[in-house]
């Protein structure tokens, strides 16, 4: 399990450790590569004080890297063991209390309270085999303690089988299946890597004794393989394995010197991504409390932040509130123009709507003069007009008033011809007398019944 750690500060050091010796990575500004960097060490006592020589080893390292940082440590065997161990279906956490609890079933060197750490095969999220890696609780808290003495900081402890697997990884090809094969002088290592995982740990005795199992255990699984450690190991192996079809692919020809040097090469790809990790419970919960000192701290970040987004999205609302506002003043004298003219305008449609209406409406007072003078007896003749509307009154003089009402009566542009006051009978001094009328009569419009009628009986008089 990769377990999450706090963000740190300072350059990153990888780091591989040996009972007696201390192998760093070492980069100086400018350099295109690493370099080995070697310090000799005492073992650790078993008297349980702090591992001295190991702070002063790093002390010394820090001298040569300019200053502390963080550290990436490799555990070079025996000081940790990995292995491919059975496990029933389980969670990664129960299953590393499981394997603690029981270390020395699963692991031959362990001895007192063990460190362990897992990482699961890919495609098996159940139970099945694991890659589980152990060391001596006693040796990582050695080595915490050491790291503080010197002002460094722990950023990662893994088995050297990790960095081994990140390696070959880095060498293969994205995504596929790349084996290792690792040649110490007492022992030969086949890792198995899909992708960047660790997935199956092999052990073997040296040279080329087990080469036959060698053979068949690379065969076994698909993939390149590529060998690295002691030059005159390698060749032997090799040799021996040719022989049954299995041949070595060669590591990247700017690794040559860290294929040949397995503390070097784990030193150079011990990162705080490989897995298994060994955390101690100190460790783990120390940076667990970090890590919810983190999140209180993100999360009082992003109140902050919020209220930093709200006021200046408050204060862009105001200025683009102000912003509107100065225009709508600059446009309000053309807008009251605008409306103005507008008003003018429709006030005017208004008035020769009004003035078509009237138009349309009014009686054509021409032909209903004309109408009522056509059908006007010669005796008689008119004293008076008056159209109001559709509405027209007409006074006058006749010798009989009753002729006048008759003709009016048949004028088709009148209807409802009525006498609105008495006839008088009137004795002029220099004639006969005459009857004065006063008639009143209604308009008729267009599409009048009484019209229409006329206009029927004209064309049938046709």
């Amino acid at each position: 399990m990769v377990a999450i750690r706090p963000a740190s500060r300072g350059p990153r050091v990888g780091v591989a450790l040996t009972p007696t010796t201390l192998c760093a990575a070492v980069a100086r500004r400018g350099d295109s590569r690493a370099r080995a960097w070697r310090a000799s060490i005492a073992p650790l006592n078993g008297e349980g004080t702090g591992w001295v020589a190991l702070t002063d080893a790093l002390r010394a390292l820090a001298r040569e890297t300019g200053g502390t940082g963080r550290l990436c440590v490799a555990l070079m065997p025996p000081l940790a063991e990995a292995r491919g161990v059975e496990l029933p279906p389980v969670g990664e956490r129960e299953a590393q209390q499981l394997l603690s609890r029981g270390a020395s079933r699963y692991f031959t060197a362990a001895r007192g309270p063990q460190v362990v750490g897992t990482v699961r095969n890919r495609g098996n999220a159940g139970g099945g085999t694991v890659v589980a890696a152990a060391a001596s609780a006693r040796l990582l808290s050695a080595i915490h303690e050491a790291a503080r003495g010197a002002g460094w900081e722990i950023d990662s402890i893994v088995p050297a089988e990790a960095a081994w697997a990140a390696a070959g990884a880095a060498w293969g090809r994205k995504g596929a299946t790349t084996q290792v094969l690792v040649a110490h002088g007492d022992r030969t290592d086949l890792l198995r890597v899909v992708g960047a995982s660790l997935t199956d740990v092999r052990r073997f005795r040296a040279g080329a004794a087990e080469a036959g199992l060698i053979a068949d255990a690379a065969a076994s699984a698909s993939g390149t393989v590529t060998a690295v450690g002691s030059a005159s190991a390698r060749r032997e192996l090799g040799q021996a394995l040719a022989a049954r079809g299995v041949t070595f692919e060669a590591p990247p020809v700017a690794a040559t010197e860290l294929a040949d040097e397995p503390d070097f090469l784990a030193a150079t790809f011990a990162t705080a991504d490989a897995a298994p990790q060994l955390v101690t419970e100190s460790e783990r919960a120390a940076r667990g409390v970090s890590m919810r000192q983190l999140n209180v701290r993100l999360a009082a970040a992003a109140v902050v932040l919020a209220l930093v987004a709200g006021v200046l999205e408050f204060w862009g609302v105001k200025r683009e509130l102000r912003a509107v506002q100065a225009e709508r003043a600059t446009l309000r004298p053309q807008l009251t123009a605008t409306l103005v003219g507008r008003t003018t305008v429709e006030t005017a449609y208004q008035q020769l709507t009004v003035l078509s209406r009237a138009q349309r409406t009014a009686p054509e007072w021409s032909a209903v003069i004309a109408g009522i003078t056509e059908r006007l007896p010669l005796e008689s003749y008119l004293t008076g007009f008056r159209g109001n509307g559709d509405s027209v009154v007409v006074d006058g003089l006749a010798s009989r008033a009753t002729r006048v009402f008759d003709a009016l009566e048949r004028v088709q542009e009148l209807a409802e011809v009525r006498a609105t006051a008495p006839v008088r009978l009137e004795t002029p001094s220099d004639g006969p007398p005459m009857e004065r009328f006063t008639i009143s009569a209604r308009v008729v419009r267009e599409g009048d019944p009484k019209l229409a009628g006329a206009a029927r009986g004209s064309g049938a008089r046709q």
